[in-house]
């Protein structure tokens, strides 16, 4: 994994960039075969490609009997994998089913939901 997202072992945690030390963080805990992975922001702060790079690590590295729960303000950079969504606010579920529900139900993607539901008035 620190090769295809190109971290060299020989690097000090401390000297690491924002966004490599938010990658070398993911290679810890993929690098484990769990059985439920939190993934707290994992692509915030990190470029576009390097978004995608860290989603494909995600997805091609995580036990496949266990559930990878992402929390992220980033909607549209994680649709694409999600099955569930769950929407929260002040602490308290606001939405909670399957992304192909949500989307059909509302006829609009994830994140123009996850959009018109928090939208600043």
């Amino acid at each position: 994994m620190c090769e295809s997202l190109h971290i060299q072992q020989s690097m000090k945690i401390k000297t690491m960039s924002k966004g490599t030390l938010e990658k070398m963080q993911l290679v810890l805990v993929m690098s484990r075969r769990a059985k439920l992975y939190l993934l707290d922001e994992p692509i915030a702060g990190v470029d576009p490609a390097a978004r995608d790079y860290i989603m494909d690590t995600i997805l091609s590295n995580y036990n496949p009997e266990g559930t990878v729960l992402i929390s992220t303000h980033l909607i549209a950079d994680v649709e694409r994998v999600l099955d569930e969504a769950v929407f929260l606010r002040e602490g308290r579920v606001i939405l909670h089913d399957t992304v192909d529900d949500i989307r059909e139900r509302e006829g609009m993607s994830l994140d123009e939901v996850f959009r018109a539901m928090f939208r600043m008035i």
